[in-house]
């Protein structure tokens, strides 16, 4: 029998690829480990959208050349974003990486490559396994996953966007059948899956290739599929944010949520133009103002880049202008991060480091001050909740349909289920309900 084990850096696209191919390696008899001592078989599937994802990789990378000494058989190998533009450095780098099969090249081609490298450690471990062959590879649902399953429908982007390195990493858009993304879901929801989140880089562009379909017919295919599930996607590019695409989650709200994150990254047209994110502050609050017109109740999050080359103080102005229109239930926020062969990386910095982190602890302060704001506006209020998790007898912790952590009384309640919860208490990061 081999072990293995996976390392998993970045994403909730990284961490879909990575369940999916546990799946496969298990229809390939192979045992999920969750120490690295165990394994004999390592796997890193690796993050480039940030420097700091990389740095943690790398140094993770040099820690297991001493489990490569003690387990000399034990195969490493790297998958994912930085395997596709660094894959020479891995091996120069580090003696001990057996393999490294980038994103452009795709899952798929990792997969197909999977039961030779197991023979290869059964050999090297003296071990006796069936002979391999390629059908042996299965596309094993998500489903065995707790509560939710996380499918992407997508790989690669278009768009370029100059601070970014995902294209050069992933390559272009390539969608998938939407008959199997349905097949899919189906079959997670059939398993127990109370919730399904649809991934890609930009999956408001997504085209069906067969149909040509878009995401909105996805959307509605989904949502009627026969079960009690929730559906959410992540993440969208404002220029793909139309109006059929919010109708459909207006006319499924049973299962759609109202959970729209809008990734807007800077409230400065010129700093938008120089991240070539191909839309203004203007278009960005029109599709704002038709979200909340359409979807009364739905919750909006966004990302924002602070500190990106060029940034004033008036450009940064701008973008704390649009947190306080908007109102985001949720902000994630970084620090610009330059990234190589990204066109950002030639433009000149001349905002140094200790304003940069001035600037986000500012903005961070100004969503704490929303953000609870926001979540006082449920107490009184009743809510579905999906519970997930218990804290103790008497109290479970579950989520709504705009992503709140809701902490329920009401006694040892079944998780995996939807309840309705009256809101009592508040605090920035989650509220306080009790059961109905």
């Amino acid at each position: 029998m081999i072990t293995v084990f996976i390392k998993t850096y970045g994403c909730q696209a990284n961490v879909a690829d990575s369940v999916h191919l546990a799946g496969c390696l298990k229809g390939l008899g192979c045992t999920l480990v969750d120490t690295e001592d165990q394994a004999d078989l390592i796997i890193v599937n690796s993050c480039a959208i940030r420097e700091k994802a990389e740095h943690k990789m790398f140094s993770y990378l040099g820690e297991l050349v001493e489990h490569k000494k003690n387990k000399p058989y034990l195969a490493i190998g790297v998958i994912g974003c930085v395997a596709s533009y660094r894959k020479e450095e891995f091996f120069k780098r580090f003696d001990h990486v057996s393999f490294v099969s980038g994103a452009r090249e795709g899952l798929e081609t990792f997969k197909a490559n999977l039961v030779d490298i197991i023979e290869s450690v059964a050999t090297k471990k003296s071990l006796y396994v069936l002979p391999g062959k390629q059908e042996q590879v299965q596309d094993n649902s998500l489903g065995w996953q707790f509560r939710r399953s996380m499918i992407n429908i997508m790989r690669g982007c278009n768009n370029y966007c100059s601070y970014c390195i995902v294209p050069f990493t992933t390559g272009r858009e390539r969608s998938f059948s939407m008959n199997d993304i349905v097949e899919q879901v189906a079959r997670d929801v059939r398993a127990g899956s109370k919730e399904v989140t649809l991934l890609g880089q930009n999956v408001n562009s997504y085209k069906d290739p067969e149909t040509g379909l878009g995401f909105a017919t996805l959307l509605e295919r989904v949502a009627q599929i026969d079960g009690e599930f929730w559906v959410r996607f992540v993440s969208p590019h404002p220029k793909d944010m139309t109006a059929d695409v919010i109708d459909t989650i207006a006319a499924y709200n049973q299962k759609l949520c109202a959970f729209i994150h809008l990734p807007i990254q800077s409230g400065s047209d010129k700093i938008l133009q120089l991240m070539n994110r191909t839309y203004s502050v203007e278009t960005y609050l029109d599709q704002v103002a038709m979200i909340r017109e359409r979807l009364p109740h739905a919750t909006i999050t966004t990302d924002i880049i602070v500190g990106f080359p060029g940034e004033t103080e008036r450009d940064y102005q701008a973008t704390l202008d649009v947190v306080k229109r908007v109102r985001f239930a949720m902000i994630f926020s970084f620090i610009y991060s330059p990234r190589k062969y990204t066109s950002a990386a030639q433009l000149q910095d001349s905002c140094p480091d200790e304003v940069k982190h001035e600037r986000l602890q500012t903005l961070h302060a100004l969503h704490r001050e929303i953000g609870t704001q926001v979540n006082k506006e449920l107490v009184g209020k009743t809510v579905l909740v999906l519970l997930e998790s218990r804290q103790s007898q008497d109290l479970s912790w579950g989520r709504t349909e705009g992503n709140v952590r809701v902490l329920v009384s009401g006694g040892a309640l079944e998780l995996n289920q939807f309840v309705s919860v009256r809101v009592t208490k508040t605090r920035l990061s989650d509220v306080r309900g009790d059961l109905i």
